[in-house]
């Protein structure tokens, strides 16, 4: 692979819109698959090389693959894996490849272990907190395809400034046998940074339950700005209670920075802690 052949980055050429219909079988290299259309060249394309070297470091090939599959793959792995947030379900939502992707990771076997998605909504005259409230954050039509009493109350007052081109990342999972690898510090990035050079976004968002907040996955994952609550109610997978974490382009690049410089250690002094530990 050589680097001369980019265009604009370091990383090799697009994942385009129609790479996402090939089917995931063909497993073309993930880097292959993209190009740095917007944001630093440098830092992006500095960033997806780290990361997927990162991946495959801990056994773990990637690849980009539609939505359906995601879906596919949650129902095969209900054992360690909740139903999708209806957000993510293609029986939900119409989630055609022009907004939406996810981002597999297989083991050597070519068994997906693995998993994150993200999906791009735009909302110039709306925002985070007016889709939530009305359930079309969940679902493509929520006057018939909420549950009865399905209710969603935000009391998240910066919801209502996350509007234009927003996307929303998450979908993620991870075999048994596949976690603490670190892969919840790289999947999720990779699925930041694609999604804003790819639709040029505005803010990228995600919720996350109290006691997924309390181990601390928002940081290892890289989200600083966190607000309670958004508290969802009689959903497909019982009442939750959320909280609402944003960023900015500004953030999200920054956070990249801190992961070139920084990510080796990070993963070092977990492993010297638990060592010392045993």
């Amino acid at each position: 692979m050589s680097l001369e052949t980019v265009k604009r980055s370091p990383v090799p050429s697009h994942a385009k819109v129609t790479a996402a219909k090939k089917p995931s079988l063909a497993r073309p290299n993930f880097l292959d698959e993209i190009t740095v259309e917007h944001g630093p060249a440098d830092v992006l394309g500095k960033f997806f090389l780290k990361a997927d070297t990162a991946a495959r470091e801990r056994g773990v090939t990637l690849s980009f693959a539609p939505l359906h599959e995601l879906q596919d793959i949650n129902d095969r792995n209900r054992e360690t894996w909740k139903p999708l947030v209806p957000l993510f379900s293609t029986r939900h939502n119409d989630l055609d490849p022009e907004h939406s992707f996810c981002i597999l990771g297989r083991n050597r076997a070519g068994e997906v272990v693995a998993t994150q998605a993200a999906r791009l909504y735009e909302w110039p005259n709306s925002s985070f907190y007016d889709a939530a409230r009305s359930l079309r954050l969940f679902y493509d039509h929520p006057e018939t395809q909420a549950l009865p009493g399905e209710t969603c109350n935000v009391t998240a007052e910066a919801a209502k400034l996350v509007k234009g081109r927003v996307v929303f990342s998450g979908g993620g999972w991870y075999r048994p046998d596949f976690r603490k690898r670190w892969l919840s510090g790289i999947l999720p990035r990779i699925s930041r940074a694609y999604a804003y050079t790819r639709w040029n976004s505005d803010f990228t968002t995600t919720v996350m339950d109290k006691g997924v907040v309390n181990g601390g996955f928002h940081k290892r994952c890289g989200y600083s700005n966190i607000e309670w609550v958004l508290d969802w109610r009689n959903t497909p997978l019982g009442d939750m209670y959320l909280a609402f974490l944003w960023m900015q382009p500004d953030e999200l690049i920054s956070d990249l920075r801190n992961f070139l410089e920084t990510f080796d250690t990070q993963v070092d002094a977990v492993v010297d802690n638990r060592r010392a530990q045993n």
